[in-house]
């Protein structure tokens, strides 16, 4: 029997979903959406189509440039809440960029809690 060993850490793969929620649901209806890389919950039917068409369009191009929501750098996030036009990714994207350069920190080097951490909006935060 061989045993094989990694010979290093395995590279850090962060598992990211687009996660949308409806709260403006009148009727009796349970609305879900689950895609490959997005999830979307209750809403109005209304709000529901809309919600899903935006996580459409996300899907469709990170398939096209053959990326994983994980994979992006908040430069690539950017890039992507700009190409399907969605500007509250857009601000998630620049809020954790503008994080890693107040802490001189790189993407990669940050656990999903931190990045998270930075992507929230706070108290103190500055709305755009």
């Amino acid at each position: 029997m061989t045993l094989m060993q990694q010979s290093g850490p395995r590279p850090r793969r962060l598992r990211a979903a687009l996660i949308g929620f409806g709260l403006d649901n009148g009727d009796e209806q349970q609305r879900l959406t689950r895609g490959d890389q997005c999830l979307i919950l209750g809403g109005s039917a209304e709000t529901h189509a809309e919600l899903r068409e935006t996580a459409l369009r996300m899907e469709i191009e990170l398939n096209r440039r053959g990326q994983d929501l994980g994979d992006l750098d908040p430069a690539a996030l950017a890039e992507l809440a700009t190409a399907i036009g969605l500007p509250e990714l857009l601000e998630i994207a620049l809020r954790l960029q503008t994080g890693l350069d107040e802490q001189g920190r790189a993407f990669e080097d940050l656990s999903a809690d931190e990045l998270t951490d930075l992507s929230t909006l706070t108290v103190d935060s500055p709305i755009w």
